[in-house]
């Protein structure tokens, strides 16, 4: 399985989510939160892959983020629903690697998973959960 379709199915999941209004596959560093207006935004990208056979491990990180709204009039805010939210996402997609479809297409999580929640990482109002995946896929590359 190459890169590009470990992306697609990734991108592919997390767009025929009806909990995610937004999906991009971009480095954090290279990617312009203030002009983002769809949210929740599920943003990751592969952050190495050790070629190994006959699987190789995808690292990915993988961040799911809501705008946080905060009442002017009692100061209280919309975070705790946020997390709530996009650790759904999260566990939601986590489980799809351990036994659902893509489990069945061969794209399956290694090890635990450990979400950290933030609030206003980015300084724009953001909220949500960040987790790095570990994702093994078949080596199918021959040698002729």
């Amino acid at each position: 399985m190459t890169y590009l379709d470990v992306v697609n199915k990734i991108k592919e999941y997390f767009e025929s989510s009806e909990l995610v209004a937004r999906v991009e596959n971009e480095d954090l560093d290279d990617f312009d939160l203030k002009k983002s207006t769809v949210y929740p935004l599920a943003l990751f990208y592969v952050q190495d892959v050790p070629l190994n056979s006959p699987v190789n491990t995808f690292t990915i990180q993988l961040l799911v983020m809501d705008i946080l709204d905060i009442n002017k009039e009692t100061g209280q805010d919309n975070r705790d629903y946020i997390w709530n939210q996009t650790l759904a996402i999260i566990n939601n997609f986590q489980q799809q690697l351990r036994r659902g479809d893509l489990f069945v297409e061969q794209v399956q999580i290694t090890g635990d998973v450990t979400a950290e929640p933030f609030t206003d990482r980015f300084d724009n109002g953001l909220a949500g959960w960040g987790v790095q995946i570990s994702i093994q896929v078949p080596n199918t590359m021959t040698i002729c």
